[in-house]
């Protein structure tokens, strides 16, 4: 089993600057890999530092890179409606192999906040058609080099991607973010590893990874469809107490900025072509309020001591199988010397008894 962080880089901060706050969460990354996490993923996200600011994650995964020596560094998802030219996504993927080698892994998105897609003019009743052409137009162009399509969205003429990619994700393997029915069998339909952010109960987002699953073994016999991504927002501290207090405290802030960045509680998304599994969510926050919807949410993540944290990992493992825990670390203004504190406890404490959970890692994806 490997063992991630997930650096969310939202400003709720008092007092602090935005390039402050990505300075003090560059450093946070960088420790990611000296307490010795596998992998460190960044999301994509713009316009609202509040949630989440990382407008452009390949750039500052090529920062890392020059930072970093083993750490496997991942994009956690680029957000494929929201590119116009996938020919141009394609070459960075390319020029971040160079850089990066088996280190990089390749994850595809397809976004859930409609001030994201109002801001960059297009239409979120598409994103469905466009991330499935994109997804496979950018697979291809990395498995040959060469980039021709003409779809319903994209359309280039015949063209030689350079550098050369040096190998495709096919075969190799690469994420798919998936939080509903319809978007894991879309992982499954191009052959993604499914990866998911815990907000469910676990026993329906294990029915989603095995009905993923299931899909992806019909279409791909032959390729083993890779451990899911579990993503969880995680504290960890070794008295029982402060760790309950300190996560149910910053959960609930951190929450709080899911359903207003998302518009979560909004009545939307039963009329929002791809998006109607929103809705049961949706109503659900309406009916029980803010506060309810908070303290279901911290509930469902896993923080604790190392021993608890250990023990929900465990529970998980034995019902789901194979998973590939990501941890964010740093949410809703935590102080960063806490922060820091929680991620050693997790690299000393807590990782390597899941390692012992699983022993198969997954290639570069």
């Amino acid at each position: 089993m490997e063992i991630g962080m997930l650096s969310i880089l939202q400003n709720a901060h008092d007092g602090l600057s935005d390039p402050e706050m990505l300075r003090k969460e560059t450093e946070i990354a960088l420790l990611a890999e000296e307490v010795g996490m596998d992998f460190l993923m960044l999301p994509e996200h713009h316009f609202n530092p509040n949630y989440s600011m990382m407008p452009d994650n390949l750039q500052w995964l090529a920062y890392l890179a020059g930072k970093t020596n083993r750490i496997k560094l991942g994009a956690g998802a680029i957000i494929l409606p929201w590119h116009e030219n996938p020919t141009r996504v394609a070459e960075r993927i390319s020029l971040l192999q160079v850089l990066l080698g088996e280190r990089f892994l390749l994850g595809f998105g397809r976004g859930l906040a409609r001030e994201e897609y109002r801001a960059f003019g297009i239409d979120m009743a598409t994103s469905r058609e466009r991330f499935d052409e994109a997804a496979e137009i950018i697979l291809d162009i990395l498995e040959t080099g060469v980039a021709e399509y003409d779809t319903k969205f994209f359309k280039q003429s015949r063209t030689t991607v350079t550098p050369k990619p040096e190998f495709g994700y096919r075969d190799r393997g690469f994420f798919s973010v998936a939080m509903t029915p319809d978007s894991a069998m879309a992982a499954a339909n191009i052959g993604g590893t499914m990866m998911t952010f815990v907000q469910l109960p676990w026993d329906q987002h294990n029915a989603a990874i095995e009905a993923w699953r299931a899909r992806f073994e019909e279409l791909h016999p032959t390729k083993p469809p890779g451990a899911p991504v579990v993503a969880d927002f995680t504290y960890c501290h070794e008295d029982p107490a402060v760790a309950e207090k300190v996560a149910r405290e910053y959960l609930a802030k951190y929450y709080l900025s899911v359903i207003r960045h998302y518009d979560f509680d909004g009545s939307h998304w039963s009329d929002t072509n791809g998006y109607q599994a929103y809705e049961v969510s949706a109503a659900t926050i309406r009916e029980s309020g803010l506060e309810a919807a908070c303290e279901t949410f911290a509930d469902r993540q896993i923080w604790g001591t190392p021993e608890q944290i250990v023990e929900k990992w465990t529970r998980r493992y034995e019902m789901s199988g194979e998973l590939r825990p990501v941890m964010a670390m740093s949410y809703a203004g935590m102080p960063f010397d806490m922060v820091a504190d929680s991620l050693r406890l997790i690299g000393e404490k807590v990782a390597p008894e899941l390692r012992k959970l699983g022993g198969k890692t997954l290639a570069a994806a």
